[in-house]
């Protein structure tokens, strides 16, 4: 029982983390000034590791926990489980996505004088926002306290700070698009 116990608070702690690493993410990357970027890069990804131990510890809960039908080799093929093969394969994907993410993340200072490897960065983190999405969607139909008043609370407020921080980053866009100097670097204001 305890494993269990482990396995669904690693999980939901996971999500929280992960929704912290994303928030972040989305508000330092309009932000231009340097020691605010700093703090928020800084605590995003301290958020993003943190949130990837608690995923190991998660997914070995589940593995060796018997309480539920889950061996190993759903890593590899996640429909084999005998457990809510759907929201298990959300989950293996979900993982799949952030750890690609936080290995090229890794990579990133070694590889950053590459500008090819630089252009491809953004399009590659967002294997992590897919990550996040579907770690939600692995939250919603595989958890044993899914319907629980608190952890649709934990849920909604993960969705509700994300699109927060999105909506807060695509203003500062637009409002750092629709300025003299901007303007004036685009050719537009004369």
């Amino acid at each position: 029982m305890t494993l269990w116990y482990l396995a669904r608070a690693s999980g939901v702690m996971a999500m929280v983390l992960f929704t912290i690493a994303a928030s972040l993410g989305a508000i330092g990357a309009g932000n231009r000034k340097p020691e605010q970027r700093f703090w928020l890069q800084y605590v995003h990804r301290s958020a993003a590791v943190t949130g990837l131990l608690l995923l190991a510890t998660h997914v070995t809960g589940v593995i060796a926990d018997s309480y539920v039908n889950i061996s190993s080799s759903v890593l590899i093929w996640p429909f084999s489980s005998g457990y809510r093969p759907f929201a298990v394969t959300l989950g293996v994907l979900a993982m799949y996505g952030l750890v690609l993410a936080a290995l090229v993340g890794a990579a990133r200072g070694r590889l950053a004088s590459s500008q090819a490897f630089t252009k491809r960065w953004r399009s590659i983190h967002i294997a992590a926002s897919i990550g996040w999405l579907l770690s939600v969607g692995h939250g919603l139909l595989a958890g044993t306290d899914r319907s629980t008043p608190w952890m649709l609370a934990i849920t909604i407020s993960c969705v509700v700070a994300v699109g927060a921080s999105v909506a807060v980053r695509a203003r500062t866009r637009a409002l750092q698009a629709s300025t003299p100097l901007s303007l004036a670097r685009a050719g537009r204001f004369r």
